[in-house]
Protein backbone atom coordinates (compact mmCIF):
# COMPACT_ATOMS: atom_id res chain seq x y z
CA UNK A 1 0.00 0.00 0.00
CA UNK A 2 1.40 3.31 -1.08
CA UNK A 3 1.89 5.88 1.64
CA UNK A 4 2.16 9.56 0.70
CA UNK A 5 4.48 11.81 2.68
CA UNK A 6 5.75 15.35 2.41
CA UNK A 7 9.28 16.33 3.37
CA UNK A 8 8.40 19.92 4.20
CA UNK A 9 6.06 22.80 3.56
CA UNK A 10 6.29 26.54 3.40
CA UNK A 11 4.01 28.75 5.47
CA UNK A 12 4.33 32.47 4.83
CA UNK A 13 3.63 34.58 7.90
CA UNK A 14 2.84 38.28 7.92
CA UNK A 15 6.01 40.35 8.05
CA UNK A 16 4.18 43.04 9.99
CA UNK A 17 3.52 40.60 12.79
CA UNK A 18 6.82 38.76 13.05
CA UNK A 19 9.18 40.78 10.91
CA UNK A 20 10.19 37.98 8.59
CA UNK A 21 8.86 35.06 6.55
CA UNK A 22 8.99 31.76 8.32
CA UNK A 23 9.51 28.42 6.62
CA UNK A 24 8.13 25.49 8.55
CA UNK A 25 9.78 22.35 7.31
CA UNK A 26 11.87 19.20 7.64
CA UNK A 27 9.67 16.81 9.49
CA UNK A 28 11.81 13.82 8.69
CA UNK A 29 14.64 12.68 10.90
CA UNK A 30 16.05 9.86 12.97
CA UNK A 31 14.59 8.99 16.33
CA UNK A 32 16.09 7.09 19.21
CA UNK A 33 12.92 5.47 20.52
CA UNK A 34 9.44 4.43 19.46
CA UNK A 35 8.05 7.07 21.82
CA UNK A 36 10.01 9.78 20.03
CA UNK A 37 8.84 8.42 16.68
CA UNK A 38 5.18 8.59 17.73
CA UNK A 39 5.62 12.11 19.04
CA UNK A 40 7.31 13.17 15.81
CA UNK A 41 4.57 11.57 13.73
CA UNK A 42 1.87 13.42 15.70
CA UNK A 43 3.74 16.71 15.29
CA UNK A 44 4.16 16.07 11.57
CA UNK A 45 0.46 15.35 11.12
CA UNK A 46 -0.54 18.41 13.15
CA UNK A 47 1.79 20.61 11.10
CA UNK A 48 0.56 19.26 7.77
CA UNK A 49 -3.08 19.85 8.72
CA UNK A 50 -2.74 23.26 10.38
CA UNK A 51 -4.84 24.71 7.55
CA UNK A 52 -7.92 23.25 9.25
CA UNK A 53 -7.73 25.94 11.94
CA UNK A 54 -6.74 28.67 9.47
CA UNK A 55 -8.86 29.14 6.36
CA UNK A 56 -11.35 26.52 7.56
CA UNK A 57 -12.07 28.20 10.88
CA UNK A 58 -15.86 28.42 10.57
CA UNK A 59 -16.29 31.19 13.13
CA UNK A 60 -15.95 34.06 10.65
CA UNK A 61 -15.94 34.97 6.95
CA UNK A 62 -12.38 34.90 5.63
CA UNK A 63 -10.82 37.47 3.31
CA UNK A 64 -9.23 36.08 0.13
CA UNK A 65 -7.68 38.23 -2.59
CA UNK A 66 -6.25 37.04 -5.89
CA UNK A 67 -3.59 39.20 -7.52
CA UNK A 68 -3.46 38.35 -11.20
CA UNK A 69 -2.10 40.09 -14.30
CA UNK A 70 -4.95 42.11 -15.83
CA UNK A 71 -4.44 40.55 -19.25
CA UNK A 72 -4.64 37.08 -17.71
CA UNK A 73 -7.81 38.01 -15.84
CA UNK A 74 -9.44 39.24 -19.04
CA UNK A 75 -8.34 36.09 -20.86
CA UNK A 76 -9.83 33.92 -18.11
CA UNK A 77 -13.17 35.70 -18.40
CA UNK A 78 -13.19 35.44 -22.19
CA UNK A 79 -12.17 31.77 -22.30
CA UNK A 80 -13.42 30.21 -19.05
CA UNK A 81 -13.99 26.76 -20.50
CA UNK A 82 -10.32 26.38 -21.33
CA UNK A 83 -9.55 26.10 -17.61
CA UNK A 84 -6.17 27.70 -18.25
CA UNK A 85 -3.89 27.76 -15.22
CA UNK A 86 -2.63 31.27 -14.47
CA UNK A 87 0.22 32.16 -12.11
CA UNK A 88 -1.12 34.44 -9.36
CA UNK A 89 -0.53 35.48 -5.76
CA UNK A 90 -3.17 34.64 -3.17
CA UNK A 91 -3.66 36.50 0.10
CA UNK A 92 -5.66 34.71 2.78
CA UNK A 93 -6.56 36.74 5.86
CA UNK A 94 -3.54 38.97 5.27
CA UNK A 95 -0.98 36.23 4.54
CA UNK A 96 0.31 36.02 0.97
CA UNK A 97 1.46 32.93 -0.90
CA UNK A 98 3.15 33.80 -4.19
CA UNK A 99 3.19 32.01 -7.53
CA UNK A 100 0.21 29.70 -7.18
CA UNK A 101 -1.99 28.25 -9.92
CA UNK A 102 -5.46 29.74 -10.44
CA UNK A 103 -8.08 28.37 -12.87
CA UNK A 104 -11.80 28.06 -13.44
CA UNK A 105 -13.44 24.80 -12.37
CA UNK A 106 -16.70 22.92 -12.76
CA UNK A 107 -18.85 21.23 -15.41
CA UNK A 108 -22.50 22.29 -15.56
CA UNK A 109 -22.00 25.43 -13.50
CA UNK A 110 -18.98 26.47 -15.54
CA UNK A 111 -20.74 26.05 -18.89
CA UNK A 112 -23.86 27.77 -17.55
CA UNK A 113 -22.02 30.87 -16.35
CA UNK A 114 -19.95 30.85 -19.52
CA UNK A 115 -23.17 30.90 -21.53
CA UNK A 116 -24.37 34.02 -19.69
CA UNK A 117 -22.95 37.25 -21.05
CA UNK A 118 -23.87 39.13 -17.85
CA UNK A 119 -21.99 37.02 -15.31
CA UNK A 120 -18.34 36.18 -14.68
CA UNK A 121 -18.95 34.59 -11.30
CA UNK A 122 -17.00 31.36 -11.81
CA UNK A 123 -15.82 28.76 -9.37
CA UNK A 124 -12.04 28.49 -9.08
CA UNK A 125 -9.33 25.97 -8.27
CA UNK A 126 -6.11 27.01 -6.53
CA UNK A 127 -2.96 24.84 -6.57
CA UNK A 128 -0.34 26.14 -4.14
CA UNK A 129 2.46 23.87 -5.39
CA UNK A 130 1.98 23.94 -9.16
CA UNK A 131 4.89 26.31 -9.79
CA UNK A 132 6.88 26.07 -6.54
CA UNK A 133 7.88 22.59 -5.39
CA UNK A 134 6.48 21.58 -1.97
CA UNK A 135 4.74 24.93 -1.49
CA UNK A 136 1.42 24.79 0.32
CA UNK A 137 -0.73 26.76 2.71
CA UNK A 138 -0.23 25.33 6.21
CA UNK A 139 -0.25 21.85 4.65
CA UNK A 140 -3.07 22.46 2.17
CA UNK A 141 -2.01 21.65 -1.39
CA UNK A 142 -5.13 22.68 -3.26
CA UNK A 143 -8.15 24.86 -2.53
CA UNK A 144 -11.54 25.12 -4.22
CA UNK A 145 -13.50 28.39 -4.30
CA UNK A 146 -17.14 27.66 -5.13
CA UNK A 147 -19.44 30.35 -6.48
CA UNK A 148 -22.51 29.02 -4.55
CA UNK A 149 -24.41 28.40 -7.73
CA UNK A 150 -28.17 27.73 -7.94
CA UNK A 151 -28.44 28.24 -4.18
CA UNK A 152 -30.44 31.22 -2.94
CA UNK A 153 -29.79 30.10 0.64
CA UNK A 154 -25.97 30.18 0.33
CA UNK A 155 -26.06 27.21 2.72
CA UNK A 156 -27.18 23.99 1.02
CA UNK A 157 -23.70 22.63 0.41
CA UNK A 158 -22.29 23.87 3.71
CA UNK A 159 -25.16 22.35 5.73
CA UNK A 160 -24.94 19.10 3.75
CA UNK A 161 -21.29 18.62 4.75
CA UNK A 162 -22.20 19.42 8.35
CA UNK A 163 -24.75 16.61 8.28
CA UNK A 164 -22.15 14.21 6.88
CA UNK A 165 -19.82 15.13 9.72
CA UNK A 166 -22.60 14.60 12.28
CA UNK A 167 -22.94 10.97 11.20
CA UNK A 168 -19.18 10.41 11.28
CA UNK A 169 -18.23 10.79 7.60
CA UNK A 170 -15.05 12.75 6.88
CA UNK A 171 -16.53 15.39 4.59
CA UNK A 172 -14.29 18.05 3.04
CA UNK A 173 -13.72 21.09 5.23
CA UNK A 174 -15.70 24.18 4.24
CA UNK A 175 -15.86 27.86 5.19
CA UNK A 176 -17.11 31.13 3.79
CA UNK A 177 -14.78 33.63 2.11
CA UNK A 178 -15.19 37.16 0.80
CA UNK A 179 -13.38 36.90 -2.54
CA UNK A 180 -11.71 39.77 -4.35
CA UNK A 181 -9.62 39.75 -7.53
CA UNK A 182 -7.12 42.59 -7.83
CA UNK A 183 -9.05 44.27 -5.05
CA UNK A 184 -12.39 44.07 -6.89
CA UNK A 185 -15.18 42.23 -5.06
CA UNK A 186 -16.33 38.92 -6.52
CA UNK A 187 -18.80 38.20 -3.73
CA UNK A 188 -19.33 35.60 -1.02
CA UNK A 189 -17.82 32.22 -1.94
CA UNK A 190 -17.55 28.83 -0.26
CA UNK A 191 -13.98 27.64 0.32
CA UNK A 192 -13.59 23.87 0.12
CA UNK A 193 -10.77 21.53 1.01
CA UNK A 194 -9.58 19.70 -2.09
CA UNK A 195 -10.16 15.95 -1.87
CA UNK A 196 -6.58 14.96 -2.52
CA UNK A 197 -3.31 14.43 -0.67
CA UNK A 198 -3.96 17.03 2.03
CA UNK A 199 -7.36 15.50 2.75
CA UNK A 200 -5.83 12.02 2.97
CA UNK A 201 -3.14 13.27 5.34
CA UNK A 202 -5.76 14.89 7.55
CA UNK A 203 -8.23 12.02 7.63
CA UNK A 204 -6.42 8.80 6.67
CA UNK A 205 -2.79 9.42 7.71
CA UNK A 206 -1.89 9.65 4.03
CA UNK A 207 -3.00 6.11 3.23
CA UNK A 208 -5.24 4.79 0.47
CA UNK A 209 -6.24 5.55 -3.10
CA UNK A 210 -8.85 8.10 -4.08
CA UNK A 211 -10.96 8.29 -7.26
CA UNK A 212 -13.63 10.71 -8.49
CA UNK A 213 -15.81 8.68 -10.89
CA UNK A 214 -17.20 10.67 -13.81
CA UNK A 215 -18.91 9.49 -16.98
CA UNK A 216 -17.26 10.57 -20.22
CA UNK A 217 -20.17 12.75 -21.35
CA UNK A 218 -20.17 14.76 -18.13
CA UNK A 219 -16.41 15.16 -18.18
CA UNK A 220 -16.58 16.73 -21.65
CA UNK A 221 -19.58 18.95 -20.96
CA UNK A 222 -19.40 22.41 -22.51
CA UNK A 223 -15.84 22.16 -23.81
CA UNK A 224 -16.62 23.68 -27.21
CA UNK A 225 -18.88 26.50 -25.99
CA UNK A 226 -17.93 30.16 -26.23
CA UNK A 227 -18.56 32.90 -23.67
CA UNK A 228 -22.19 34.00 -23.91
CA UNK A 229 -23.26 30.97 -25.98
CA UNK A 230 -26.13 28.84 -24.67
CA UNK A 231 -25.62 25.11 -24.32
CA UNK A 232 -27.66 22.79 -26.50
CA UNK A 233 -30.09 21.81 -23.77
CA UNK A 234 -30.29 25.20 -22.07
CA UNK A 235 -32.00 28.02 -23.96
CA UNK A 236 -33.94 31.01 -22.73
CA UNK A 237 -37.13 32.39 -24.22
CA UNK A 238 -37.74 36.09 -24.70
CA UNK A 239 -39.34 36.43 -21.27
CA UNK A 240 -36.20 34.99 -19.68
CA UNK A 241 -37.60 31.62 -18.66
CA UNK A 242 -35.47 28.60 -19.35
CA UNK A 243 -36.62 26.08 -21.93
CA UNK A 244 -35.28 22.68 -22.81
CA UNK A 245 -34.72 20.87 -26.06
CA UNK A 246 -35.67 17.61 -24.39
CA UNK A 247 -39.12 16.15 -24.86
CA UNK A 248 -41.49 16.52 -21.95
CA UNK A 249 -40.75 13.85 -19.39
CA UNK A 250 -43.54 11.37 -18.68
CA UNK A 251 -45.12 10.92 -15.30
CA UNK A 252 -43.34 8.35 -13.12
CA UNK A 253 -44.84 4.85 -12.85
CA UNK A 254 -47.55 4.53 -10.24
CA UNK A 255 -46.31 1.34 -8.63
CA UNK A 256 -42.70 2.38 -8.04
CA UNK A 257 -41.93 -0.64 -5.86
CA UNK A 258 -38.47 -2.03 -5.52
CA UNK A 259 -37.67 -5.06 -7.66
CA UNK A 260 -36.95 -8.22 -5.75
CA UNK A 261 -33.22 -8.83 -5.53
CA UNK A 262 -31.96 -12.35 -6.32
CA UNK A 263 -30.08 -14.04 -3.51
CA UNK A 264 -27.02 -14.71 -5.66
CA UNK A 265 -26.40 -11.01 -6.23
CA UNK A 266 -27.36 -10.96 -9.93
CA UNK A 267 -29.09 -7.93 -11.36
CA UNK A 268 -32.89 -8.06 -11.35
CA UNK A 269 -34.92 -8.46 -14.51
CA UNK A 270 -35.73 -5.17 -16.21
CA UNK A 271 -39.35 -4.09 -15.63
CA UNK A 272 -41.69 -4.25 -18.60
CA UNK A 273 -41.06 -1.46 -21.08
CA UNK A 274 -37.53 -0.92 -19.87
CA UNK A 275 -38.41 1.85 -17.42
CA UNK A 276 -37.62 2.04 -13.78
CA UNK A 277 -39.26 3.31 -10.62
CA UNK A 278 -38.73 6.96 -9.92
CA UNK A 279 -39.35 9.75 -12.38
CA UNK A 280 -38.24 10.59 -15.86
CA UNK A 281 -37.41 8.36 -18.79
CA UNK A 282 -33.80 7.48 -18.02
CA UNK A 283 -32.72 4.01 -18.95
CA UNK A 284 -30.46 1.64 -17.02
CA UNK A 285 -27.37 2.85 -18.90
CA UNK A 286 -27.78 6.19 -17.11
CA UNK A 287 -26.21 9.44 -18.22
CA UNK A 288 -23.12 8.90 -20.35
CA UNK A 289 -23.14 5.06 -20.59
CA UNK A 290 -21.27 4.34 -17.38
CA UNK A 291 -17.97 2.48 -17.46
CA UNK A 292 -17.59 1.91 -13.75
CA UNK A 293 -19.24 5.01 -12.26
CA UNK A 294 -22.27 2.92 -11.21
CA UNK A 295 -19.84 0.62 -9.31
CA UNK A 296 -21.20 -2.44 -11.08
CA UNK A 297 -18.75 -5.25 -11.77
CA UNK A 298 -18.33 -5.94 -15.50
CA UNK A 299 -15.18 -8.03 -15.89
CA UNK A 300 -11.55 -8.02 -14.77
CA UNK A 301 -10.30 -5.61 -17.45
CA UNK A 302 -9.01 -2.27 -16.16
CA UNK A 303 -10.27 -0.57 -19.35
CA UNK A 304 -13.85 -1.48 -18.42
CA UNK A 305 -13.69 0.97 -15.51
CA UNK A 306 -12.38 4.10 -17.21
CA UNK A 307 -14.94 6.26 -15.37
CA UNK A 308 -13.03 5.40 -12.20
CA UNK A 309 -9.38 4.99 -13.13
CA UNK A 310 -9.20 7.87 -15.63
CA UNK A 311 -10.28 10.10 -12.76
CA UNK A 312 -7.79 9.02 -10.11
CA UNK A 313 -6.86 11.66 -7.53
CA UNK A 314 -3.84 9.69 -6.31
CA UNK A 315 -0.97 8.08 -8.19
CA UNK A 316 -2.26 4.52 -8.37
CA UNK A 317 -0.89 1.66 -10.44
CA UNK A 318 -2.20 -1.58 -11.91
CA UNK A 319 -2.15 -3.39 -8.57
CA UNK A 320 -4.23 -0.60 -7.01
CA UNK A 321 -6.76 -0.80 -9.83
CA UNK A 322 -7.03 -4.56 -9.52
CA UNK A 323 -7.87 -4.26 -5.83
CA UNK A 324 -10.76 -1.96 -6.73
CA UNK A 325 -12.01 -4.39 -9.38
CA UNK A 326 -11.76 -7.30 -6.93
CA UNK A 327 -13.81 -5.32 -4.42
CA UNK A 328 -16.46 -4.51 -7.03
CA UNK A 329 -16.61 -8.20 -7.91
CA UNK A 330 -17.06 -9.07 -4.25
CA UNK A 331 -19.82 -6.47 -4.02
CA UNK A 332 -21.59 -7.96 -7.05
CA UNK A 333 -21.42 -11.47 -5.60
CA UNK A 334 -22.79 -10.31 -2.26
CA UNK A 335 -20.46 -12.57 -0.27
CA UNK A 336 -17.89 -11.63 2.39
CA UNK A 337 -18.84 -7.98 2.01
CA UNK A 338 -16.86 -6.96 5.09
CA UNK A 339 -13.73 -8.04 3.23
CA UNK A 340 -14.40 -5.68 0.34
CA UNK A 341 -16.38 -2.80 1.81
CA UNK A 342 -16.13 -0.48 4.79
CA UNK A 343 -19.79 -1.18 5.40
CA UNK A 344 -20.12 1.11 8.42
CA UNK A 345 -18.64 4.07 6.52
CA UNK A 346 -20.86 3.44 3.48
CA UNK A 347 -23.98 3.15 5.61
CA UNK A 348 -23.16 6.46 7.28
CA UNK A 349 -22.55 8.04 3.88
CA UNK A 350 -26.00 7.02 2.66
CA UNK A 351 -27.71 8.21 5.85
CA UNK A 352 -26.46 11.76 5.30
CA UNK A 353 -26.81 11.61 1.52
CA UNK A 354 -30.38 10.33 1.67
CA UNK A 355 -31.32 12.98 4.21
CA UNK A 356 -30.25 15.88 1.99
CA UNK A 357 -31.80 14.50 -1.23
CA UNK A 358 -29.25 15.40 -3.89
CA UNK A 359 -30.03 13.64 -7.18
CA UNK A 360 -27.12 15.16 -9.08
CA UNK A 361 -25.29 12.13 -7.76
CA UNK A 362 -24.94 8.36 -7.50
CA UNK A 363 -28.58 7.97 -6.41
CA UNK A 364 -29.77 9.81 -9.52
CA UNK A 365 -28.95 9.28 -13.17
CA UNK A 366 -25.85 11.46 -13.37
CA UNK A 367 -23.44 9.03 -11.70
CA UNK A 368 -20.98 11.53 -10.30
CA UNK A 369 -20.32 13.89 -7.39
CA UNK A 370 -18.84 11.32 -5.04
CA UNK A 371 -15.37 10.01 -4.29
CA UNK A 372 -14.45 6.33 -4.14
CA UNK A 373 -11.84 5.60 -1.49
CA UNK A 374 -9.90 2.31 -1.36
CA UNK A 375 -7.52 1.09 1.29
CA UNK A 376 -6.33 -2.48 1.87
CA UNK A 377 -8.86 -3.74 -0.67
CA UNK A 378 -11.86 -2.10 1.01
CA UNK A 379 -14.06 0.53 -0.63
CA UNK A 380 -16.02 3.43 0.82
CA UNK A 381 -17.72 6.55 -0.55
CA UNK A 382 -17.10 10.20 0.26
CA UNK A 383 -19.30 13.25 -0.46
CA UNK A 384 -18.76 16.03 -2.99
CA UNK A 385 -20.81 18.83 -4.61
CA UNK A 386 -24.09 19.39 -2.78
CA UNK A 387 -25.27 22.79 -4.02
CA UNK A 388 -28.28 21.04 -5.60
CA UNK A 389 -29.31 19.27 -2.39
CA UNK A 390 -32.82 19.54 -0.92
CA UNK A 391 -34.60 19.23 -4.26
CA UNK A 392 -32.38 21.62 -6.20
CA UNK A 393 -31.92 19.20 -9.08
CA UNK A 394 -35.43 19.95 -10.30
CA UNK A 395 -37.13 17.54 -12.68
CA UNK A 396 -34.52 14.83 -12.14
CA UNK A 397 -35.34 14.46 -8.44
CA UNK A 398 -38.10 12.99 -6.34
CA UNK A 399 -39.84 16.38 -6.16
CA UNK A 400 -40.80 16.22 -9.82
CA UNK A 401 -40.79 19.77 -11.17
CA UNK A 402 -39.18 21.06 -7.99
CA UNK A 403 -42.40 22.38 -6.42
CA UNK A 404 -43.80 19.35 -4.60
CA UNK A 405 -42.41 19.94 -1.13
CA UNK A 406 -44.60 17.28 0.49
CA UNK A 407 -43.18 14.63 -1.84
CA UNK A 408 -39.66 15.91 -1.21
CA UNK A 409 -39.65 15.96 2.59
CA UNK A 410 -41.39 12.59 2.80
CA UNK A 411 -39.05 10.76 0.42
CA UNK A 412 -38.73 7.26 1.85
CA UNK A 413 -35.36 6.60 3.40
CA UNK A 414 -35.45 3.07 1.95
CA UNK A 415 -36.31 4.24 -1.59
CA UNK A 416 -33.77 6.98 -2.35
CA UNK A 417 -33.14 6.27 -6.04
CA UNK A 418 -34.42 8.33 -8.96
CA UNK A 419 -34.34 7.31 -12.61
CA UNK A 420 -32.73 3.94 -11.94
CA UNK A 421 -33.14 0.85 -9.76
CA UNK A 422 -31.18 -0.95 -7.07
CA UNK A 423 -29.68 -3.45 -9.50
CA UNK A 424 -27.82 -0.56 -11.10
CA UNK A 425 -26.70 0.93 -7.79
CA UNK A 426 -24.97 -1.96 -6.00
CA UNK A 427 -23.38 0.24 -3.34
CA UNK A 428 -26.86 1.15 -2.12
CA UNK A 429 -28.40 -2.23 -2.87
CA UNK A 430 -26.20 -4.16 -0.44
CA UNK A 431 -27.77 -2.09 2.35
CA UNK A 432 -31.34 -2.24 1.06
CA UNK A 433 -31.30 -6.00 0.46
CA UNK A 434 -29.76 -7.04 3.80
CA UNK A 435 -31.78 -6.93 7.01
CA UNK A 436 -28.76 -6.43 9.28
CA UNK A 437 -27.33 -3.57 7.24
CA UNK A 438 -30.74 -1.94 6.86
CA UNK A 439 -31.24 -2.02 10.62
CA UNK A 440 -27.84 -0.39 11.10
CA UNK A 441 -28.82 2.25 8.53
CA UNK A 442 -32.01 2.99 10.46
CA UNK A 443 -30.07 3.12 13.73
CA UNK A 444 -27.67 5.76 12.39
CA UNK A 445 -30.62 7.73 11.06
CA UNK A 446 -32.20 7.63 14.52
CA UNK A 447 -28.99 8.95 16.08
CA UNK A 448 -28.77 11.78 13.56
CA UNK A 449 -32.37 12.90 14.05
CA UNK A 450 -32.12 12.71 17.82
CA UNK A 451 -28.71 14.28 18.34
CA UNK A 452 -28.67 16.97 15.66
CA UNK A 453 -32.26 17.94 14.95
CA UNK A 454 -34.44 17.07 17.93
CA UNK A 455 -31.75 18.41 20.29
CA UNK A 456 -32.03 21.90 18.80
CA UNK A 457 -28.40 21.92 17.63
CA UNK A 458 -29.29 22.31 13.96
CA UNK A 459 -31.58 25.28 14.54
CA UNK A 460 -28.93 27.05 16.60
CA UNK A 461 -26.23 26.33 14.04
CA UNK A 462 -28.15 27.50 10.98
CA UNK A 463 -29.11 30.75 12.71
CA UNK A 464 -25.45 31.40 13.54
CA UNK A 465 -24.49 30.84 9.90
CA UNK A 466 -27.27 33.18 8.76
CA UNK A 467 -26.16 35.97 11.09
CA UNK A 468 -22.53 35.55 10.02
CA UNK A 469 -23.04 35.66 6.26
CA UNK A 470 -26.02 38.03 6.00
CA UNK A 471 -23.94 41.26 5.78
CA UNK A 472 -21.85 39.73 2.99
CA UNK A 473 -24.89 38.51 1.07
CA UNK A 474 -26.45 41.96 1.24
CA UNK A 475 -23.42 43.53 -0.45
CA UNK A 476 -22.67 40.65 -2.85
CA UNK A 477 -22.35 42.53 -6.14
CA UNK A 478 -22.20 39.41 -8.35
CA UNK A 479 -24.85 37.32 -6.58
CA UNK A 480 -27.13 34.98 -8.49
CA UNK A 481 -29.99 35.96 -6.17
CA UNK A 482 -31.09 39.16 -4.46
CA UNK A 483 -30.85 39.64 -0.69
CA UNK A 484 -34.65 39.33 -0.53
CA UNK A 485 -34.44 35.97 -2.29
CA UNK A 486 -31.72 34.95 0.16
CA UNK A 487 -34.02 35.72 3.10
CA UNK A 488 -36.87 33.71 1.57
CA UNK A 489 -34.51 30.88 0.66
CA UNK A 490 -33.06 30.72 4.16
CA UNK A 491 -36.49 30.48 5.81
CA UNK A 492 -37.56 27.82 3.31
CA UNK A 493 -34.39 25.78 3.86
CA UNK A 494 -34.94 25.78 7.63
CA UNK A 495 -38.53 24.67 7.13
CA UNK A 496 -37.71 21.93 4.62
CA UNK A 497 -34.93 20.46 6.77
CA UNK A 498 -37.12 20.53 9.89
CA UNK A 499 -39.98 18.81 8.07
CA UNK A 500 -37.59 16.27 6.57
CA UNK A 501 -36.39 15.36 10.06
CA UNK A 502 -40.00 15.04 11.26
CA UNK A 503 -40.88 12.75 8.36
CA UNK A 504 -37.88 10.51 8.97
CA UNK A 505 -38.81 10.25 12.64
CA UNK A 506 -42.29 9.12 11.57
CA UNK A 507 -40.73 6.59 9.19
CA UNK A 508 -38.42 5.18 11.86
CA UNK A 509 -41.30 4.79 14.30
CA UNK A 510 -43.47 2.97 11.77
CA UNK A 511 -46.05 5.73 11.39
CA UNK A 512 -45.05 6.32 7.77
CA UNK A 513 -43.67 3.84 5.25
CA UNK A 514 -39.94 4.01 4.55
CA UNK A 515 -40.76 3.41 0.86
CA UNK A 516 -42.21 6.47 -0.88
CA UNK A 517 -44.75 4.66 -3.06
CA UNK A 518 -46.19 2.77 -0.10
CA UNK A 519 -46.87 5.86 2.00
CA UNK A 520 -50.41 6.81 2.98
CA UNK A 521 -51.04 10.45 2.09
CA UNK A 522 -52.79 11.05 5.39
CA UNK A 523 -49.67 9.92 7.29
CA UNK A 524 -47.26 12.18 5.43
CA UNK A 525 -45.83 15.34 6.93
CA UNK A 526 -47.66 18.09 5.07
CA UNK A 527 -45.65 20.78 3.28
CA UNK A 528 -48.09 22.02 0.65
CA UNK A 529 -47.46 25.65 1.62
CA UNK A 530 -43.70 25.36 1.10
CA UNK A 531 -42.24 26.56 -2.21
CA UNK A 532 -38.91 24.78 -2.55
CA UNK A 533 -38.05 26.85 -5.62
CA UNK A 534 -37.29 29.69 -3.20
CA UNK A 535 -34.15 27.83 -2.13
CA UNK A 536 -32.78 28.02 -5.67
CA UNK A 537 -32.56 25.24 -8.20
CA UNK A 538 -31.02 24.18 -11.45
CA UNK A 539 -32.28 26.65 -14.03
CA UNK A 540 -33.17 29.44 -11.58
CA UNK A 541 -31.74 32.67 -10.24
CA UNK A 542 -31.58 36.36 -11.03
CA UNK A 543 -28.96 38.95 -10.33
CA UNK A 544 -29.56 42.17 -8.47
CA UNK A 545 -30.38 44.01 -11.68
CA UNK A 546 -33.24 41.56 -12.20
CA UNK A 547 -31.52 40.06 -15.22
CA UNK A 548 -31.78 36.31 -15.69
CA UNK A 549 -28.88 34.06 -14.85
CA UNK A 550 -28.92 30.38 -15.65
CA UNK A 551 -28.90 28.07 -12.68
CA UNK A 552 -27.38 24.69 -12.10
CA UNK A 553 -23.87 23.59 -11.44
Amino acid sequence: MRRKKYTCFTALMMAAVIGFSMTACQMSGTTSSSGDAKTEQKEETATKTAYASKIFDTGYVHEVNITIDEDDWEDLKKNPLEKTKYKVDITIDGETVEDVSFATKGNTSLSSVASDSDSDRYSFAVNFGKYVDDQNYYGLNKLKLNNIYADATYMKEYISYQIFRKVGVEAPLASYVNLTVNGESQGLYLALEDMGESYLDRTQDGEGELYKPETENLGNMGKDMKKGEKSGDEKQSEDGTQTSTDEERPEPPADGERPEMPADGERPEMPEGGKFPGNGNFQPGDFGNAKGADLNYTDDEISSYSDIFDNAETDGDESDYKRVIAALKGLSEGKDLEQYLDTDEIIRYFVAHNFVLNYDSYTGSMLHNYYLYETEGKLSMLPWDYNLAFGGFGGFGKAGDGSDATSLVNTGIDSPLSGTNEGNRPMWNFIASNKEYLEKYHQVFDELIKEYFESGEFEKEIEEIYNMIKPYVEKDATAFYTSEEFEAGYETLKQVITLRAESIRAQLEGNLSTVSDKQETSAQIQAADVDIQKMGSQGGGKDKKNENIAGGR
